[in-house]
């Protein structure tokens, strides 16, 4: 009885979450209303704040939720196993594109909002925040061991910037179609072709 009781626990706070997502992704958190959410849901009010006590812990949760990194350390030992520096940044650079695309909507309002509402943005950042500290360890490790050169972090910082850059401006190049696996490929080579090692 207690499984299928947290069962609907869980149900009711996954449908809540998907219609916060839905809303925010068009109208920001401002223009997210906890009524329309907990409609949208099919949930009342009340429900909705005995879960998440507020609108802004809502909207957190909800960016937790959906732009977590909850993988990437598996995406990372994953990389390590690869033979070649090649194989483990393409690895990197699609893992990136994938992650990205799916989160385009809340990454794209994230920025909108990144004046008008400070706090909100700074969640939406967390999880790409852990996922540079972690890709940061990552390229610590290429350099100490000879294989790449530069500042861990800077090298960190161009490796993301030029993922951040494919997803978010397809719509600049007229790219909305496009496959990322030749672009990921001209990236690592432009990438190495600076980084690697001489």
């Amino acid at each position: 009885m207690e499984a299928v009781a947290k069962t609907g626990v869980e149900d009711t706070r996954l449908r809540i979450l998907a219609a916060t997502r839905e809303l925010y992704a068009t109208k920001g958190s401002r223009g997210t209303t906890t009524r329309e959410v907990a409609d949208r849901a099919g949930v009342n009010e009340a429900t909705l704040f005995r879960h998440f006590g507020t609108k802004q812990q809502l909207i957190s949760a909800m960016l937790d939720h959906y732009a977590g990194v909850t993988n990437f350390p598996d995406i990372l030992q994953r990389t390590r196993e690869l033979p070649t520096i090649e194989a483990q940044l393409y690895s990197l650079g699609i893992a990136s594109v994938d992650a990205m695309r799916r989160k385009e909507d809340l990454i794209r309002m994230s920025m909108a909002e990144e004046i008008s509402n400070p706090e909100g943005h700074l969640c939406a950042w967390r999880a790409p925040h852990e996922a540079r500290r972690r890709l940061c360890q990552f390229f610590g490790e290429k350099v100490e061991g000879g294989e790449l050169q530069g500042e861990p972090e800077n090298l960190t910082r161009i490796f993301m910037s030029l993922f951040f850059s494919l997803v978010l401006a397809r719509g600049i190049w007229g790219d909305e179609a496009l496959s990322p696996e030749p672009a990921v490929t001209t990236m690592v080579q432009i990438f190495l072709n600076g980084a690697r090692a001489k």
